[in-house]
């Protein structure tokens, strides 16, 4: 059995594993990241929210500076703000290597990814899972990463809705069709039972939290990686 999960592991087209902080200890969070990128994780998700855009609030720009102090692994910013614009020349200072915006922000997104790509780092687009993919064409040349949400932004720990394979798929039949490069990530309710489905829909960037952190994440982040069914 361990030699076939290897074979299949080592066979298929491989996924980035994004480790999302806000499912994290936050008394351990330098553990629980040390933790993560020596089990493997690829890069760490950051969200970012100003309780304005979605009524939670979480991280600020002193929890980035501190992620990057813990890790070398690629940080991967998720604003959930009004203003996008105002933070990018901080993060970009701080070594962030992407940054998404939602296309559903006061104004729309492309000040702020005209600002992302221009101070040199990975752009994305990410769309609300009421927002139609469609909405995403005409931002397709100016974007790395199109980040379909998978639950309702603002918390975490929900389930995966129902309908986000078919969003997913569509999206990547989309990107295909126009020959683009960009990669389809997902965020939210990402765990071993729904993994399967959002790989084989399209999804190449794949946001877990509590999947990695609830538990023995050595053990969790193997699990994710080595999914059998991933085929």
């Amino acid at each position: 059995a361990t030699a076939a999960v290897l074979h299949n592991w080592r066979n298929r087209e491989m996924f980035e594993l994004c480790a999302s902080i806000l499912a994290a200890n936050p008394e351990n969070l330098a553990r629980d990241v040390q933790d993560a990128e020596t089990a493997g994780v690829d890069a760490f998700h950051i969200d970012l929210m100003d309780g304005c855009f979605v009524p939670a609030v979480s991280f600020d720009t002193r929890v980035v500076r501190a992620m990057r102090a813990m890790t070398k692994k690629p940080l991967d910013v998720h604003l959930m703000v009004d203003r996008p614009l105002n933070y990018v020349e901080e993060l970009a200072d701080l070594g962030v290597e992407s940054i998404s915006v939602h296309y559903e922000v006061p104004g729309g997104a492309e000040p702020a990814l005209k600002a992302i790509r221009a101070a040199g780092l990975k752009a994305g687009l990410v769309l609300n899972p009421e927002t139609s993919i469609s909405a995403a064409l005409p931002y397709l040349e100016q974007i790395d990463q199109l980040l379909l949400m998978t639950v309702h932004p603002g918390h975490g720990g929900q389930a995966y809705l129902s309908g986000s394979n078919e969003k997913i798929t569509a999206a990547r039949a989309m990107t295909q069709i126009l020959g683009s490069s960009v990669v389809i990530q997902v965020d939210g309710g990402i765990n071993l039972k729904t993994l399967p489905g959002a790989y084989k829909a399209g999804a190449r960037s794949i946001v877990a939290g509590s999947a990695v952190f609830c538990g023995n994440i050595q053990k969790n982040v193997l699990r994710l990686q080595s999914e059998p069914d991933l085929e």
